[in-house]
Parts: C-alpha cells; structure tokens; sequence
C-alpha cells in the first residue's frame, strides 16, 4: 500500500547554490581543483583531467569549496535520450573531490539539516521524476540544454518524515557501499594481475634473478631493475624451483626490441594469433530491435566497471547474422575504433560490428595473457593508428606488432594464475550486478512508499 507524504517544493527545503564563475586565466597548473560538468561520471566527480584555479584567487571561492556527500546538478548539458552527458544529471562528492571548488552551470543543493537527510535527497533526485522535471524546464539550443535553477528548485515531490528518510537511505547507502567495495575488489585484481605480467614478461624479473644467481652480466638497461631485485632479499616471491630452473639466466641484445631473455626471441603476434574484424549489417537501424541478438557497442565496454562486458543495450534481429559475427560467452575482443584498444571478455554470446577485432585461433598465447598484454601495449599501438576523426587500430598493425615468445612452461604457469583473478574477478562482477538489480529495484518503490522499510530492510539482509 502507497503511503501519502506531505508534497514539497525542492527550493523550500534545500537551499540552492550556484557554481562560480572563474574565468580562464585564473587557471593553472596547480592549486586548487575545479569540479566542472564535464568532471561528472554516471553518479560521481573525476578530476583526473580536471582544471585548476591559482591557489590566491581560489580563496575568493572559499564559499564554493565541495563537501564529502554535497549533491550537485548539472545545469547545462544534452537533452534526453543522450543520458551520458544529460542536463539535470545529479553526482555525489567523493571523497577525493573534497575541498575542489564547484564551477559554473552547475547547482549545489544543499538541504535544510531539519527537514531533509542529505543521501536521501540524493536518490530522491536519482528517480526519473527529476530527470524529465529538469529536461522539460530547460531551453538552449538543439545541441545545448540549459536549466535554470530557479526552474530546476521548482520540483515538486512527496517528503516522508526525517527519521523514514534516514531509514531509507541507510537501506539504499548499504547497498551502495558494497557495490563500491566490490569495484574496488576488482580494480585490485586487475592490479595484481597487471603487476603479475609486467613483472614477468616486461621487467624479465625471474630471468634477472638467474642472471643475478649465476653471477651473469646484467644489461644496463636492466640494472635499475636488477638492483630493486636485489634488494629485495627474501621478500621476492620467486617462481616454483622446477619452473624457475628452465628459465634462461642470461639476456641477447634484439635489434627491435633490445634486451631480451635468451630463447626469448621477438615474433609478430600475427604468426601465432589470428586477427579478425567483427562485422556491421548495414544501414544498422533496420535490424536494430528490441528483442533479439545481443548487439555490443564501444559504449557497453566503456561503461563496464570491469573487465566483463554483462549485457548489451541494443540488439538486432537474427536476419542480420550473416553480416556480422557472433562470438560465444567467454570470448576476448578489443575495440579498434572510437576508443581503440580496449581489451574486453564477453560474459554473453553476443555479435559484435566492424570496431571490433576477435581473435579464433591462437598458438602459444592464451586469452588472458593477450588481454595483459594487449593493456600494456595499447599506447605503442595507438601511436601507430590512424583515422580522420577517431585513432583506428587497424588489423596488421596488431599482427605486425613485435612481441617476445617466453618460453611456454612459464607461460602455462602465468595462465593458471591469471586464470584464479579472472574468476574471483567474474564472482564480483556478478554479485555487484544483482546488487545494482536489488538497489534499482528497490529505490522508487521506497521513495515512493510503495514498499515499507522492514520489507527493504528483509530483502537487504538477504542480499548483503
């Protein structure tokens, strides 16, 4: 049964700051970060690429300085259907974010501490209510939205009690804590991993200490690395005895590639991999359906938290196969235009375009160690694509490209091992996505009063 809330308007209960106006030539290399639109992810603040402000003149902003938490409003973006960059999209300050300065066309909306909890006024603006209120009191032009914030502090919504509203986004928070948990469990594997195969097969660290054990003269380009070996002592973590002494313990200089194990001659990855292009049934909107074969784009990959691409937004009906490619649950695929270079595994069978490469033959290299190495070397390969608008990764580019061939017992033991983090990885990336099931399912029927808190409070118990 639905419960009746008191109505409010978003301005009586919250008060609404504008961004600051700080022009450009008070930016910097230095001093104090600028939070601007185009800093906002799907629900938070990056500011990797972010401006700065001279540390003097941001002092004039002192009133603008992000708290942990603050809930900010784009006011200036894309309109509806383009979701990505829309105006109205709402983020929360991470704690990374805190003390950046809150830049123009945006709206901080900060609530009266007596009326309203401020991680529930956060989900309350993630419902789909406040994404159309913004859309439809915006103006601009066909490529800009602008929503002014008096309009945007006219939303109306219905307000439960102080104490229902801490309850509810305690629920919602608790979820959204271990959704964040999870994602950093997974960033993590995917450093150990990363670290696994630089280790091994870019620093040469197991042949190093071979060389460092027979007393075998080390290159100079490796002697800032065999001394770090060295100092290591006892916290190496050497390789099992029996696969450590079929390993080379001398380096051969390489014209190509420079100093390189011995044995461990350079090869073109396209002698012991097969290359090939995903394909586009064209024009692609007259098999664009709402139901059929999964269909991936760039933008499934880039908006995947992990390595795992889940699901797929569009589809295309099955009359379309003969045009494309459609690859089994488990696949390895890298993007080779619009952002090129970026490994994913399929956790689907789903068809995949042109912009994509898949690789049906191997020798020697497994899939997980293509997807390390593909990692490493994606800035050399990129530096080698061309394109009018977009970097392309063109096929013989990655056949031609040099690689070492290490010798096959290390690489079957660096599979088993990256085959551990790539499940761990899966068993993550799956519970977070029923999580995020769980959460989206159970925040408008809460902040709608459609659900009581004991009933979400079972089901969060359950789930958590």
């Amino acid at each position: 049964m639905e419960v009746e809330w008191p109505n409010v308007i978003l301005n009586e209960v919250t008060e609404l700051r504008n961004g600051a106006g700080i022009k450009q030539q008070h930016f910097s290399e230095s001093g104090l970060p600028l939070a601007r639109v185009s800093d906002f992810t799907v629900d938070s603040i990056d500011l990797k690429d972010c401006n700065y402000v001279e540390p003097e003149h941001a002092k004039k902003w002192s009133s603008h300085y992000l708290k942990f938490n603050d809930v900010v409003v784009a006011t200036v973006g894309s309109w509806p259907p383009n979701w990505s960059s829309v105006v109205g999209k709402v983020v929360r300050v991470p704690k990374h974010a805190v003390g950046a300065i809150q830049n123009q066309n945006t709206c901080c909306i900060l609530p009266l501490t007596n009326v309203m909890d401020q991680s529930y006024l956060y989900y309350r603006l993630k419902l789909k209510d406040f994404a159309w209120h913004a859309a439809n009191s915006a103006g601009g032009s066909a490529n800009q939205a602008r929503l002014p914030v008096k309009k945007l502090g006219d939303f109306r919504f219905s307000l439960p009690s102080l104490s229902e509203q801490k309850s509810i986004a305690h629920i919602l928070g608790t979820l959204d804590d271990k959704i964040e948990f999870n994602r950093q469990m997974n960033a993590t594997l995917e450093s150990m991993a990363q670290a696994l195969f630089k280790s091994w097969f870019v620093d040469f660290d197991p042949v190093i200490d071979n060389a460092l054990a027979a007393g075998n003269p080390i290159p100079e380009p490796l002697h800032a690395r065999s001394e770090v070996r060295k100092t290591l002592g006892d916290q190496r973590k050497p390789l099992p005895e029996a696969i450590q002494k079929q390993l080379p313990n001398r380096f051969v200089f390489n014209e190509e590639m420079g100093w390189v194990p011995e044995g461990w001659d350079p090869v073109k990855l396209g002698d012991y991999v097969t290359v090939k292009r995903g394909g586009s049934p064209r024009p692609i909107h007259d098999y664009l359906v709402d139901e059929g074969l999964p269909w991936v784009k760039i933008s499934d990959a880039t908006a995947s938290p992990s390595r795992y691409l889940m699901g797929t937004k569009q589809f295309i009906k099955p009359e379309g196969l003969k045009k494309t490619v459609m690859l089994k649950k488990g696949a390895l695929i890298l993007s080779n235009s619009a952002t090129p270079g970026l490994p994913m595994f399929l956790n689907l069978d789903a068809c995949i375009h042109d912009g994509w490469l898949y690789f049906p033959e191997k020798t020697l290299y497994g899939d997980l160690y293509l997807y390390q190495l593909f990692l490493v070397v994606r800035s050399e390969l990129l530096m080698q694509g061309n394109g009018s608008v977009f970097t392309n990764l063109k096929t013989d580019i990655l056949k031609n490209h040099s690689v070492v061939k290490p010798s096959e017992v290390l690489m079957s033991h660096a599979e088993g091992r990256f085959r551990e983090l790539h499940k761990r990885s899966l068993l993550i990336q799956e519970e977070t996505g029923s999580l995020i099931k769980i959460r989206d399912s159970l925040l408008p029927k809460l902040l709608s009063g459609q659900l009581r808190i004991t009933e979400a409070e079972k089901e969060l118990a359950d789930a958590i």
